[in-house]
């Protein structure tokens, strides 16, 4: 079987970069499948730089397996990007929507500060957008989902949350244009009303806490097609998604010429 990113430890679910992160505090036979529940072991790859998880020797997943059914959904695709995509899924971050504590926010936050994110996104740029109705993935919330769902409009987007009532993760495509400061914080509006057909306004919002690390990063996104992963949400002030590292949560999709 090919090897899954995510296990369950002392009935929590774990990510392997979260393991890699603290290797020496974990038990290293606690780890089992978090859809049929067999022992598997982890694994920090060739170069110790791609945390993953794999069978444990000797032992097989179960037949009924969910992701082994993903495996072999896949199996006949023959793109050589698709097993990186599907490898390295996004840790999806329902489990921590409740934002009760300070401790559990950062938790939502690492996971789009990570290796496993910006490997994500660059695998996308890699597949022909066509694939992307065919090509199934599997969350850590055990559903099955089509790669496509995954990535939405800011107007899909927006109805989702008018709909559900409720923040989620996704990837949004959008246009970026210009910063916006308000105080130590950046907004960066998206496109609407124009060539890409969306009629609703949604913006990217860089806290004051993670200006620094971001804001010289800024003018390479300007005027862009792009892939940003993240939670997206309601408040007060409209519909946003917090931009936290753009290394790690945003891919350019293609650079637009303004005339």
């Amino acid at each position: 079987m090919a090897r899954i990113n995510s296990a369950e430890y002392g009935n929590e679910p774990i990510d392997a970069y979260e393991v890699d992160d603290e290797y020496e505090s974990f038990e290293r036979d606690k780890f089992v499948c978090p859809e049929c529940y067999v022992k598997i072991q982890f694994n920090r790859g060739i170069n110790k730089d791609d945390p993953h998880f794999k069978n444990w020797p000797k032992i097989e997943h179960k037949e009924n397996c969910g992701l082994l059914k993903t495996e072999n959904h896949n199996a006949n695709n023959k793109d050589a990007h698709v097993h990186v995509l599907t490898s390295t899924i996004l840790p999806r971050a329902e489990r921590f929507i409740n934002l009760t504590t300070p401790a559990i926010k950062q938790k939502v936050i690492n996971r789009y500060l990570g290796k496993r994110s910006q490997k994500f996104l660059n695998s996308l740029l890699s597949i022909d957008i066509n694939f992307f109705s065919s090509i199934h993935i599997r969350t850590e919330d055990k559903k099955t989902i089509l790669l496509s769902e995954l990535i939405m409009r800011q107007d899909e987007i927006i109805e989702k949350l008018d709909t559900e009532n409720g923040p989620f993760i996704c990837i949004l495509k959008g246009v970026m244009t210009k910063r916006i400061d308000i105080g130590q914080n950046i907004k960066i509006p998206l496109t609407f009303n124009g060539k890409y057909k969306n009629i609703r306004q949604f913006n990217l919002f860089i806290p004051a806490s993670y200006r620094e690390k971001n804001v010289n990063k800024l003018s390479e996104l300007e005027n862009s097609l792009i892939y940003c992963y993240g939670l997206a949400e309601k408040n007060q002030y409209g519909y946003k998604m917090d931009l936290y590292s753009i290394t790690h949560q945003v891919a350019i999709i293609k650079k637009l010429i303004r005339e």
